[in-house]
């Protein structure tokens, strides 16, 4: 009995295995077939563009049909025939690895199926507005296509699947970044319009349009496309309707409703007066055109942490608009002087506010300060601004035109000094007796007296700008004391370089400049003397608060300058005396002609020097410096006579003639207004060092042998003081025939 059992079981099991096997074997017919389909299909729409819309409809039945009996016979494999057959494993192992197959070709098959679905509701997009199903089958397609591709490259039919994938996508993309324009509109300002700009920003409101909206946000989100579309509305919302609002104070913003829109209107034209506007219209205008943004699609929802649209756009372009509020706003707002200080605080204040809307609109994170650490640090700005507009101003005062003076009075300019100090430490014995001494020396009235002289405007505008700043340091925080002092420092330091440079060529060709800028140089040092200490009781102990070492180098930069002067005109008076020829033969007419203009031209040149430097330099630095060139002239005239070898009476009288000349027009020359009762001779003799050797050559040139013998003295006369005895005897020589009493006259000379 139990042997009849097991070969009925036996028997049964042989029935469902090859009732298996038939089902197996009759798939795998049904998947040829299908395979065929799947590719007549795929090539008829994707290689031969071929409508076959009923037929793909079709097919996905089949595919579905075939799976589910695929699945029956796996489920009987595995749960009947493997549980009643007591049979060799071969026999299931060979049926599974059929199965397996023929699922491969199936799942082959169905991901085929699945492509194209997928890219028939990628194509269908634009009309039923299913952008994120659409999305999620390009992503889909991708991840098919890659899976497939792999091992498979040359499969024609994956090739046009992959060709119209790409198709599909761009054209998908194309769809949707027209979709986003029609429902965030630009009008941009027209570049041909001078007289006003206007910019335009629509946006589609309502229901249906934001729900459209919110869908494009998330596919492009998905399709990593939204960074790049956020930046460039971000750089056009910048550049359009944030810069306007912060630079130019006559923009004007405007909100407008129209049936299915919201459109912000910015109108701005060229501001002609230069003023910025206010942080308080700035801010104002700023938070008006985010808080619009925000209500119109910026609080969109774009992941599932709750970031918004506003985040994303505040990433590419917060710090855009930050540096703009700050370079071309609050910079211009900050105070220039104490009095401006309690206004900026509302600045302050204000500021504050505007950070915090921000950061609730999330266009800035909690942690952006820029701002508030920005004007919050008011007391570094201030100095910082103050001293950038006092080297900018010097800098303007020292380049402009230098020829404008204006007379200065030998009053003391500073008032009355402050008393000096005593030290904290006792001083020494030694010390203290100098202190005595010099306490017992009565200053002289002239003392720290400015002698009378005309300087430059700009010069006398800059020292004022210099007290100005140390004045307003004293009534500063320690902090802007300190940037003040050393800008002050910093604009002396800057005439040195900038003032003799920008105007080389004006002192070089005209006296009257160059004496300008000397006495611009000694006005400055004159003031810099006492400048420190007048102000350092009102400074923080830790400054040095002194002027002094830069006195000597103001002052050798003035007097090298005159000098260098100076020394051109001695180039000049010595061209006029060139004409003279030496001062020869002077009796012949031609030749007295010539030396007689060499005069005049030197007598000329010193009255133009004396018209342009009378009033402008100190009296005594005037005197000093004719009498220099005065005495070059005459240094030169005696040296071409002394070494002449023959004088003929005719020649020493005529000579004689041409140098009374000078001597008549020298005193003149020296006389200033100022002077009421000065004795010409006496400055003549102080300022001309060879002034009497002058004389006495024109004494020389007059006299007779007897005459010039009893000047000179045996050597004790005043001719022996200026004149050496071969001198005298070349002279004696040229003017004298050779005699006996020539001869005893020459022997006297020794």
């Amino acid at each position: 009995m139990a042997s009849f059992v097991t070969e009925v079981l036996t028997s049964a099991g042989k029935l469902e295995t090859q009732e298996v096997q038939g089902k197996l074997d009759a798939l795998t017919k049904q998947i040829d077939s299908l395979k065929i389909q799947v590719y007549e299909v795929t090539h008829n729409k994707y290689v031969d563009f071929q409508s076959t819309m009923g037929t793909s409809e079709e097919l996905a039945e089949n595919v579905e049909r075939i799976s589910k009996e695929m699945s029956d016979v796996s489920d009987r494999i595995e749960n009947e025939i493997k549980s009643q057959l007591n049979m060799s494993t071969e026999v299931v192992e060979s049926l599974k690895r059929q199965l397996l197959e023929v699922t491969d070709v199936m799942l082959v098959l169905e991901s085929l199926v699945q492509i194209q679905e997928g890219l028939q509701c990628i194509s269908e997009a634009d009309k039923t507005c299913n952008f994120s199903k659409a999305a999620e089958a390009i992503l889909n397609i991708h991840e098919l296509l890659s899976s497939l591709v792999e091992g498979n490259k040359d499969v024609h039919i994956l090739l046009a699947l992959q060709t119209e994938y790409w198709v599909q996508k761009e054209k998908f993309l194309y769809d949707i970044g027209d979709k986003w324009k029609e429902l965030v509109f630009w009008t941009m300002p027209d570049s041909n319009e001078t007289k006003q700009q206007k910019c335009e920003l629509k946006i589609m409101t309502g229901t249906t349009n934001l729900s459209v909206l919110k869908d494009i946000v998330v596919v492009m989100e998905k399709l990593d496309l939204l960074d790049s579309k956020m930046k460039s509305f971000g750089e056009r919302l910048v550049l359009h309707i944030a810069q306007p609002c912060i630079t130019n104070s006559k923009t004007v913003l405007k909100e407008s409703v129209t049936g299915q829109s919201k459109t912000l209107t910015v109108k701005y034209c060229e501001d002609s007066t230069g003023k910025p506007p206010s942080p308080g219209e700035v801010f104002a205008k700023i938070t008006q055109i985010f808080k619009w943004l925000n209500d119109c699609f910026l609080h969109i929802m774009i992941d599932e942490q709750g970031q918004v649209l506003m985040e994303r756009l505040g990433g590419m372009v917060a710090h855009q608009v930050m540096d703009l509020v700050v370079k071309q706003c609050l910079t211009h707002a900050i105070p220039t002087s104490n009095r401006q200080m309690e206004g900026f605080q509302n600045d302050v204040s204000a500021t504050e506010v505007f950070n915090q809307k921000l950061t609730e609109m999330k266009f800035i994170p909690p942690n952006e300060t820029t701002l508030t650490d920005f004007v919050q640090n008011v007391n570094v700005l201030f100095a910082n601004k103050k001293c950038q507009e006092i080297l900018e101003k010097a800098r303007n005062l020292m380049t402009s035109e230098m020829h404008n003076s204006v007379a200065v009075s030998d009053d003391k300019p500073l008032g009355e000094l402050p008393a000096l100090e005593k030290g904290h430490d006792a001083p020494s014995s030694k010390k203290s007796r100098k202190l005595d001494l010099a306490g017992e020396c009565k200053l002289s009235d002239n003392t720290f007296k400015l002698p009378s002289c005309h300087i430059s405007v700009c010069i006398q505008q800059l020292l004022t700008l210099a007290y100005e700043t140390l004045h307003e340091a004293g009534e500063s925080s320690p902090q802007s004391a300190i940037q003040l002092f050393y800008a002050v420092r910093n604009m002396l330091e800057l005439f040195c370089s900038v003032f003799p440079t920008y105007h080389k060529e004006s002192l070089v060709n005209f006296p009257q400049l160059s004496a300008i800028f000397h006495n611009n140089c000694m006005f400055i040092a004159h003031h810099l003397m006492t400048m420190g200490h007048q102000f350092r009781k009102k400074l923080p102990p830790t400054i040095n608060a002194t002027f002094v070492d830069l006195v000597q180098k103001i002052r050798r930069l003035g007097t090298d300058t005159f000098l260098q002067q100076m020394s051109r005109q001695k180039g000049v008076m010595a061209e006029c005396l060139g004409g003279a020829k030496g001062f020869a033969s002077v009796s012949e007419e031609n030749m007295y002609f010539d030396a007689e203009r060499a005069i005049k031209q030197t007598i000329h040149q010193f009255h133009h020097l004396q018209k342009v430097w009378q009033e402008v330099l100190p009296p005594s630095v005037y005197r000093k410096a004719i009498g220099t060139l005065l005495n070059s002239v005459v240094v030169d005239i005696t040296a071409s006579i002394v070494v002449l070898e023959d004088i003929s009476s005719d020649d020493a009288r005529q000579l004689a003639t041409l140098l009374t000349i000078i001597m008549d027009k020298a005193g003149p020359l020296l006389q200033t207004p100022a002077d009421d009762k000065v004795n010409l001779t006496f400055e003549l003799q102080k300022n001309v060092s060879k002034w009497l050797r002058y004389k006495e050559l024109i004494t020389v040139l007059n006299a007779s042998l007897l005459e010039i013998s009893d000047r000179w003295a045996e050597g004790k006369g005043p001719l022996a003081v200026e004149f050496t005895p071969n001198e005298m005897k070349s002279l004696i020589r040229a003017l004298f025939q050779n005699t006996e009493r020539r001869a005893a006259v020459l022997a006297k000379i020794k």
